[in-house]
């Protein structure tokens, strides 16, 4: 069995979708198709039903993707920690970064680590810290970053960076006269906010639940610049960390403290069950010692 023809065909049934596929795996569809095809061959099994109007697998498909799925898991552990006998100069890392996370932090960082490991391949992925933590469960990343607090026996857990959230008003705004801000004054203030994807989001609506209100969110954004800007033309407040501000550069708002006090604790998570190579071992390291 060709493990190249495995990994094709576990794309494909994982996205349910020639198209799909052949994008993730920067190959052409008629390519996959072909390739898929000749597997099937050398197997003597169909694996796609054909015949169906949806995407479809046979019963042997099914099975196959099941344990495929696992076997390639193996398969690439053990050359992993072949690798990593060999030389800590070599290997892969997949890292899940938040985009206000990597703004603050990690493009100096990435940076810095690639100039001085030029052999480790290191891959960023950019999503929001609930989609990393469903990425690093299901295997498809190495590390994540997310939001303390956080709380999983699933998980090794390594704070990296802290820092403050602060809301954020324009400078017209009644709260901009002000050092700080208790949570309950903003009760019915019309909130800007980062969405779903975002374990800020998730703290938010704590937070202000513990406080005894519901948050007035009218929009929310994957984009902190859209925010910062929103903000700016005053169609609202926001709730932000403090060093992200520091990249938006307008005389129009202003940050406020936060009465009760909002930590923006950073740390990176593992999976227990991973091996962690010593390639993903020296980034957490270097991360850590990291000097901003």
């Amino acid at each position: 069995m060709n493990i190249k023809s495995l990994n094709y065909f576990i794309e494909v049934a994982k996205e349910k979708s020639f198209t799909n596929a052949s994008k993730n795996l920067f190959v052409c569809q008629s390519a996959l198709s072909k390739a898929i095809k000749t597997f099937e061959n050398e197997l003597d099994i169909t694996l796609i039903d054909r015949t169906s109007k949806h995407f479809k697998l046979t019963p042997e498909g099914q099975l196959l993707y099941e344990n495929g799925v696992i076997a390639l898991k193996v398969i690439n552990e053990q050359l992993e920690m072949l690798l990593d006998s060999v030389s800590i100069e070599k290997g892969k890392i997949k890292v899940g970064v938040p985009p206000v996370i990597s703004t603050i932090y990690f493009t100096s960082i990435i940076k810095s680590f690639k100039d001085n490991f030029h052999s480790i391949n290191l891959q960023i992925i950019e999503a929001g810290a609930n989609t990393v933590k469903d990425k690093v469960h299901n295997g498809e990343i190495d590390i994540g970053v997310v939001i303390l607090p956080f709380s999983s026996d699933e998980f090794n857990i390594t704070p990296i960076f802290s820092a403050d959230v602060v809301v954020v008003a324009n400078k017209s705004h009644p709260f901009a006269s002000r050092e700080e801000v208790s949570l309950l004054e903003i009760k019915d203030e019309p909130l800007i906010s980062l969405n779903e994807t975002y374990m800020l989001y998730d703290r938010i609506k704590i937070r202000c639940n513990e406080a005894g209100f519901e948050p007035n969110i009218i929009c929310t954004s994957s984009q902190w610049d859209f925010i910062a800007e929103m903000v700016a033309l005053n169609q609202g407040i926001s709730i932000l960390p403090k060093p992200i501000l520091s990249k938006f550069h307008s005389k129009n708002i202003k940050a406020i403290h936060i009465k009760e006090g909002f930590p923006w604790n950073i740390a990176f998570i593992v999976r227990k069950d991973k091996y962690v190579s010593k390639a993903i071992k020296l980034f957490i390291e270097f991360t850590k010692n990291f000097e901003l």
